[in-house]
């Protein structure tokens, strides 16, 4: 079940990557080559960018990809560095838990409201809803993950 739920968010994460290179190109070559670029360019990588980011971030909490400065910790016996990591990963998962609640009420007053970007209409709150379900399964991986 983890491996075909990481599959799946490694595919969408592609995805993504693939849609931004393929706006950007479109857009690159229609500007200089066809003096038409694409509508909403901008627009549709910011959106793109910003779902690719949360998309990854449970992926990043499950491999322990995040920053982590660690000039001491290789000095301390095994058994302190586990429970250094242990309680790394507790103080993440809140923080991401946190961000995930915030992400609600921004997200329901961005339905409420029915905001979207100015020139294509792009819903916000859906960027804002695959943030909420990013943090909140981020924390419970950061929570979960054993330290090598």
């Amino acid at each position: 079940m983890i491996a075909r739920a990481r599959f799946v968010l490694e595919a969408i994460a592609a995805g993504l990557v693939t849609g931004l290179i393929l706006v950007t190109c479109t857009d690159v070559i229609g500007r200089y080559l066809l003096n038409n670029p694409l509508t909403g360019a901008y627009e549709i990588t910011q959106v793109l960018l910003g779902a690719l980011v949360f998309v990854a971030m449970p992926l990043t909490t499950a491999r322990g990809g995040h920053v982590e400065v660690d000039l001491l910790v290789p000095l301390l016996p095994k058994v302190m560095q586990r429970a250094l990591a242990r309680i790394g990963g507790a103080i993440a998962a809140l923080v991401m838990a946190y961000f995930a609640w915030r992400l609600i009420s921004l997200t329901q007053d961005q339905f409420h409201t029915q905001i979207a970007t100015s020139g294509l209409g792009i819903r916000l709150w859906y960027l804002g809803a695959i943030g909420v379900l990013s943090f909140a399964v981020s924390a419970v991986v950061a929570l979960l993950r054993r330290p090598e």
